[in-house]
């Protein structure tokens, strides 16, 4: 409740100005001035994602967000130590709460699974006793070369899946079976890297920029068992020009999602603006 909203003192600046981070250092762990959790239960850092503060997420380069996917890949091996949910995130946008403009994202360790990764693991493993493997690897296939395919590199795909909440609500698949970062290839992260700037540019590039800067939540998906998937979903809030999506009464209280357009539609879309920011 005393969140430093509207400061015009950055806290991760001053891990510069009062030398708690050398002069070459570029992305480096904050702790959490107001942490929701605390060891046992569980332990909450920042990650920063680049000196410079007036930079958004956007105006990194590959290398740049490279060197923030290999943090995220060194802070899961420590916290999937002592936890057995490591929740990974970033809250981008005034709209959905992001109260410090420095470029940067969360992690929380936990020691129960949060819901969402409860169910995403009671599927996987129901579906590995029918003897019918990885869901996700299934979806990945089914999805590929469709209408739902966003886009694709050497190790990644990225699809709005037919069952996604918002409309530009985009998933990224390792192409690798892996169920999290501990496991990944710097190629991997590297391509990982690439695609996250492919994806969040072209929202900021529907219809004509008149959706930039579009508001999104970001949460890498993974778990310690490898019958899991390591995904990362993109959930954009914005639906359209000045509009955003907001999770109402039968979304928030009995979780009955609707989606406002075809997936396909929106999937369309955000491939014609990728292609646009890639001309």
């Amino acid at each position: 409740m005393s969140r430093r909203e509207g400061t015009t003192q950055c806290p991760f600046c001053a891990d510069i100005t009062e030398g708690r981070v050398s002069e070459d250092t570029q992305v480096w762990l904050h702790p959490n001035d107001f942490p929701p959790l605390q060891p046992p239960v569980g332990e909450a850092v920042v990650v920063i994602y680049n000196r410079d503060h007036e930079k958004s997420f956007t105006q990194l380069t590959v290398d740049e967000v490279f060197a923030v996917t290999k943090l995220w890949r060194e802070l899961y091996n420590d916290l999937s130590s002592r936890y057995p949910a490591v929740m990974i995130f970033e809250n981008s946008g005034e709209a959905i709460g992001q109260t410090q403009h420095h470029p940067h994202g969360q992690a929380y360790g936990v020691s129960v699974l949060p819901p969402v990764l409860e169910r995403k693991l009671e599927t996987t493993v129901l579906e590995h006793e029918a003897g019918r493997g990885c869901p996700f690897c299934r979806m990945r296939d089914e999805l590929t070369d469709t209408d739902f395919e966003v886009a694709h590199n050497e190790t990644w795909q990225a699809f709005l899946p037919p069952y996604v909440r918002y409309p530009y609500e985009t998933h990224l698949y390792l192409k690798r079976h892996v169920p999290s970062l501990a496991q990944t290839t710097d190629e991997e992260l590297r391509d990982l890297a690439a695609m996250l700037l492919k994806v969040i540019r072209g929202y900021n590039n529907l219809f004509d920029g008149a959706m930039a800067p579009m508001p999104y939540l970001l949460g890498l998906h993974q778990l310690q068992d490898e019958r899991f998937h390591f995904h990362v979903e993109i959930l954009a809030i914005g639906r359209a020009p000045g509009k955003l999506k907001f999770a109402a009464s039968s979304e928030s209280i009995w979780g009955m999602w609707t989606n406002d357009s075809a997936p396909q539609q929106k999937a369309l879309e955000l491939r014609q603006a990728i292609e646009k920011e890639m001309e």
